[in-house]
């Protein structure tokens, strides 16, 4: 099947009956069939965890992905691990082995046994006094907090979500919040021949202070990118607010001399050009409110967090009600490290003040394709202002190029799942194929 199938088209497992349920009528009868055991289906071959770290691993991910066996060779993804799981799964780790790792060590472990691999590369690497996070370490350095503590590691800013491959590298940057995880399917779809590779921002960590301004955040990524591909010709794409920061990353190699062959932009509206930055009139307590509304949009969960019940809260009362309401979810484990939920905030906060205070210059002398979802694109919070309503979604004021627009199927989350990843994927690959 692999010789003739997509990777995409392959059952992720097998079940053998000796004949197929029919109906009376002798067609065949789909309610009867039984469900599959994904514990068996997934890993053709069983083994045990061996080591004391496999073993505490293999009952992490087990409560964690919710099923009753994890061998040493069973891959995270495969077993139906997603952005959210990783998140519970890195801090129900940070719990069990003091090591707050980025939810990028998943693609450098996303075995079992490279997991614990990581863990013990990462307690080896600290007691040498160099902290690493389970990615490849790129000397760049972040805007470190003074309070940082010596024994945090180091978040490398690229992630090598698929390496493989003789195509040239595909750049992508994630949405507010800087969870590159959600990438893992549309790189998976691409295919094994095209390499693909994230950027997240040092802050996720909790201790690093996030950039100020977007410029600053393209910047920083492009550094990363060239310590890969010191030159062009480059192909980057990003989603939500990463392709508001894929836009500005492009604008810096051109006036660089560089040559950008691709510039994918998933679901972002273009800011209307000779707008003033938007301007809201939120204190701290409503962009902590607002930003717990967004993780609800994001992981389907209902918080039950008010404006009204946080602001008697301090600062820091406020981020541990916030940990104690996603481990009430379940989407953290109980008695959590606070680190991880503090970068997820701060993150998006500066994210999104940084996309508000932004203004993007015209005359963009590449083409902008644009993929847009088939599905209404919603702006709860109002930070949007407003949506220019052309085809092009008002990039065709910043290029001197035609913009192609691609419609995909789902909304601004689910166009990055399955289904709907898969007629993204495809487009993505014509459209690479093209410009290769």
């Amino acid at each position: 099947l692999k010789q003739r199938l997509p990777e995409y088209m392959i059952p992720s497992g097998f079940v053998v009956l000796p004949q197929l349920p029919l109906t009376p009528n002798g067609k065949l009868d789909r309610k009867a069939l039984p469900a599959a055991d994904l514990v068996s289906s997934v890993s053709t071959e069983y083994v045990a965890p061996q080591t004391e770290t496999q073993k505490v691993l293999a009952e992490i991910w087990k409560e964690v992905l919710g099923i009753e066996q994890v061998g040493m060779h069973d891959n995270f993804f495969d077993l139906g691990g997603h952005s959210l799981l990783a998140v519970r799964l890195m801090a129900e780790i940070e719990k069990q082995f003091g090591k707050n790792l980025s939810l990028a060590a998943l693609f450098q472990g996303p075995t079992l046994e490279q997991l614990a691999i990581l863990l013990r590369q990462s307690r080896d690497a600290q007691t040498r006094g160099r902290g690493d996070a389970g990615t490849p370490r790129i000397e760049i350095p972040p805007k470190i907090s003074l309070t940082q503590k010596a024994d945090t590691d180091s978040w490398s800013p690229l992630v090598a979500i698929q390496p493989q491959g003789n195509h040239p590298p595909f750049f992508c940057m994630p949405g507010s919040g800087g969870n590159v995880v959600y990438f893992h399917q549309l790189a998976r779809h691409l295919g094994n021949e095209q390499p693909f590779y994230a950027l997240q921002p040092p802050s996720l960590d909790g201790v690093s202070e996030p950039f100020s301004s977007l410029e600053e955040v393209a910047a920083y990524y492009l550094q990363a990118i060239q310590t890969l591909q010191p030159s062009g010709p480059y192909f980057l794409g990003g989603h939500s607010f990463g392709g508001l920061v894929t836009f500005e990353m492009a604008q810096q190699l051109q006036q660089k001399g560089e040559t950008v062959a691709l510039l994918a932009l998933f679901d972002f509206p273009a800011p209307l050009q000779g707008s003033t930055p938007k301007q809201l009139d939120w204190d701290d307590t409503r962009w902590f409110s607002n930003i717990a509304h967004m993780l609800e949009i994001l992981s389907g969960k209902n918080f039950d967090i008010s404006y009204e019940t946080l602001k008697p809260l301090t600062p820091e009362a406020q981020l541990n009600y916030l940990k104690q309401h996603m481990e009430t979810v379940n989407l953290l484990p109980p008695n959590s490290g606070i680190e991880r939920v503090r970068g997820i905030v701060q993150t998006i906060k500066a994210e999104e003040l940084a996309f508000m205070s932004y203004l993007p210059q015209g005359g963009y002398q590449g083409q902008i394709t644009l993929f847009r979802t088939s599905e209404v694109y919603q702006d709860e919070l109002g930070m949007l202002g407003e949506i220019p309503t052309d085809p092009t979604w008002g990039w065709n004021k910043f290029s001197s190029q035609t913009v192609e627009v691609h419609v995909v199927p789902g909304n601004h989350t689910t166009m990055l799942s399955k289904p709907h990843v898969m007629v993204l994927a495809e487009k993505l690959k014509f459209c690479l194929a093209r410009v290769c």
